[in-house]
């Protein structure tokens, strides 16, 4: 059996590699990488009345070439077994809760959410708002719209395709 928080794991370092090649346009694959703590670390220090930006989220910039796009997003990772993709209908399930949660914590830190999703047996997403989407150049590629959450969803290879990099 698989362990979930290896499991984790492994997606958020797969997002860092994948994240670095395309911020880099193929030069890098260590320009972002693991927040400490998939981002507790900023969430403990919060409590303490201190604010970490640089470590909030599942991923942190660690080379100057991505730090444009790690001052605009929040970003956040997960790799769930069954993601509840119908809860878009209704507005309930994983994915919602998890999107929610990626947008609080953005709009904390004065920055837009991107939540990197992946559900076994269906390929990553990426989660985007509209102001996101729009900032990205990808309002016309959303596969999924949400509009009560404010939620644009597109395969995660077509962000990759798509979406403009931020200078």
């Amino acid at each position: 059996m698989v362990n979930s928080k290896q499991k984790g794991a492994s997606f958020e370092r797969e997002v860092c590699k994948q994240l670095s090649l395309w911020v880099s346009y193929g030069k890098q694959e260590d320009v972002y990488w693991r927040s400490s703590m998939s981002g507790g670390r900023s969430t403990v220090a919060a409590a303490k009345g201190k604010r970490l930006a640089a470590q909030a989220g599942d991923i942190s910039c660690i080379h100057p070439v991505g730090r444009p796009f790690a001052d605009r997003f929040l970003i956040e990772c997960k790799f769930y077994r069954d993601l509840g993709f119908q809860g878009l209908i209704t507005g309930t399930g994983h994915l919602i809760d998890f999107w929610n949660e990626t947008a609080r914590q953005a709009e904390k830190y004065g920055r837009m959410p991107l939540l990197i999703a992946k559900q076994n047996r269906v390929p990553a997403m990426a989660c985007l708002s509209n102001e996101g989407a729009v900032c990205l150049d990808l309002e016309r590629r959303a596969l999924l719209i949400a509009q009560p959450q404010d939620l644009r969803i597109m395969p995660l290879f077509e962000f990759f395709k798509y979406a403009v990099r931020p200078t």
